[in-house]
């Protein structure tokens, strides 16, 4: 196969029942030649029958690469090993249970080609509809990507990238066990100009039992972790910085209340949050140190260091 085009790339745990329909949307796309599309999947040393399903599929595709794992170390380390393994142009990150419209690849091609953008994302919905992109669908050009991507809280998948910009970027955090938030922001923040679809471009499908989503302080947690680094930056953009500490403060308070805890509104937290949200008052860097050492013995969440066979 002549180097792809396109690398659509995905970490995969427990998701034999869905993984083969997600494929299949993506070998379906249109206004991409066939030969010009690679598909690869990092099995995140699942139970169920993910490998045997995708090794399966391979056999049929020589475009599809799968790569097996001996232990579990989550999706930020899985989707970076997906990334190393991929050879085009660009990179579409996609969940393994998700759905990417038919006119998605081409349009985020198209897009990124018409405003000179090596990063383009789109809105994302929960839904068992997976529409077209329509043709008209406004484009928001954004030269200051990581400020762009604090103020509109980008997450998720489905997002088209130039493969050298993940490379520059240096991927997911690893220090963080789910890389939906990390790899917006670190993308964006090494970027030089971003476009945003003003429409969906990315469908989740119901949850699952395995869905990491039904973990809400893993979302917590990882979503704190992941903004917090930024705030060490230098030169970073007033509006920018302002914008990763409201979520920084809103993730501290959430994971701290949903941790079974009582936390009153007019808690030290409580009140930080409410301040932070009414006038903008930003926590002093004391208090944000206390409130991640908090963070760091919540139970019940995955971080990669702590392997799991």
């Amino acid at each position: 196969m002549d180097t792809p085009l396109i690398s659509f790339i995905s970490a995969v745990y427990n998701k034999a029942d869905v993984v083969l329909e997600t494929l299949e949307l993506l070998r379906c796309q249109r206004g991409v030649p066939a030969d010009k599309m690679e598909f690869v999947f990092v099995d995140d040393s699942s139970t169920d029958t993910s490998l045997a399903v995708l090794r399966e599929a391979a056999k049929a595709d020589s475009r599809v690469k799968v790569i097996a794992s001996d232990v579990n170390r989550g999706p930020s380390v899985r989707f970076n090993d997906a990334a190393a393994a991929a050879s085009g142009q660009y990179l579409l990150a996609v969940d393994a249970d998700d759905m990417l419209p038919a006119n998605a690849a081409r349009f985020l091609l198209d897009a990124a080609t018409m405003t000179s953008s090596p990063l383009v994302f789109g809105k994302s919905r929960r839904s068992d509809a997976c529409l077209d992109i329509p043709a008209d669908a406004a484009l928001t050009v954004a030269d200051s990507p990581l400020t762009f991507c604090a103020q509109r809280k980008i997450v998720r998948m489905g997002f088209l990238c130039e493969r050298q910009l993940w490379e520059v970027a240096g991927g997911a955090d690893e220090r963080v066990f789910i890389q939906d938030q990390s790899l917006p922001l670190r993308l964006s923040h090494a970027a030089s100009r971003l476009t945003y679809v003003e429409d969906y471009v990315y469908y989740l499908r119901s949850r699952g039992d395995e869905n990491l989503s039904n973990n809400v302080q893993q979302q917590h947690h990882d979503r704190f972790f992941a903004l917090l680094p930024f705030l060490e930056e230098r030169g970073l953009q007033p509006d920018a910085r302002r914008a990763l500490i409201s979520q920084i403060v809103s993730a501290g308070w959430k994971a701290k209340r949903d941790s079974g805890v009582s936390m009153p509104l007019m808690s030290w937290a409580g009140l930080v949050y409410v301040l932070n949200r009414l006038i903008g008052i930003q926590p002093t860097t004391d208090r944000l140190a206390n409130l991640a050492a908090d963070l760091r013995l919540l139970s019940g969440v995955r971080r990669p260091s702590e392997v799991s066979n």
